[in-house]
């Protein structure tokens, strides 16, 4: 029987001791800093984008950042707009917010969940008549980089959804990189990128 070796010196153990911790402050001063606060950075290049558009103000918006290992980034936007924002105006701010959020400065490829959410108070006819958009309630809305969801309701105010990543030609709620490179080319990020 063979006998498994042992590490029992007490310099050989506080050598390994002190190469463990710096690896660990190595990990830690080669990884990005750039990533906190990542999603208010997206925020504020969607709202950017869409004030230098000639489309009608915004009445918020809110941004989620989800970094999946070996995998695309996932983008998740909500962008909320009045009552009186009609459906193509809608789809214009939506695909401005895409294209932003595509191009960011960052990261590239990402896959993009976007959404233009219509906020509509409870005597506005289209929301009796349930017209226009399909009615979502008790959305859960982004908030931050934390990732916190809070349960928003109102009887006075309710939600809908006005516009989706279908609403942009997507095969679905969710645009993945090489269907955003067909519509936007490669993202201004990574010029060489291709699918």
């Amino acid at each position: 029987m063979r006998r498994i070796p042992q590490i029992a010196h007490p310099l050989l153990i506080g050598a390994l001791g002190v190469g463990a911790m710096g690896a660990g402050i190595a990990m830690r001063a080669m990884r990005s800093q750039r990533r906190q606060g990542r999603s208010e950075r997206f925020c504020e290049l969607i709202v950017e984008a869409l004030e230098a558009s000639q489309l009608p103000r915004i009445e918020g918006c809110a941004v989620e950042v989800g970094e999946g290992f070996g995998k695309p980034s996932l983008v998740s936007f909500d962008v909320r707009v009045s009552s009186f924002v009609s459906a193509e105006e809608a789809v214009k701010i939506l695909e401005v917010a895409t294209r932003a959020t595509w191009d960011n400065p960052e990261i590239a490829p990402i896959v993009i969940r976007g959404r233009v959410l219509r906020l509509e108070t409870a005597g506005d006819e289209s929301v009796l008549n349930g017209e226009g958009a399909l009615s979502i309630e008790d959305e859960l809305s982004i908030e931050g980089d934390r990732g916190e969801r809070e349960h928003k309701t109102s009887e006075e105010q309710s939600r809908q959804l006005f516009a989706e990543m279908s609403s942009l030609g997507f095969a679905d709620e969710i645009a993945r990189p090489d269907e955003l490179y067909a519509r936007f080319g490669a993202p201004a990020s990574d010029p060489m990128w291709r699918p």
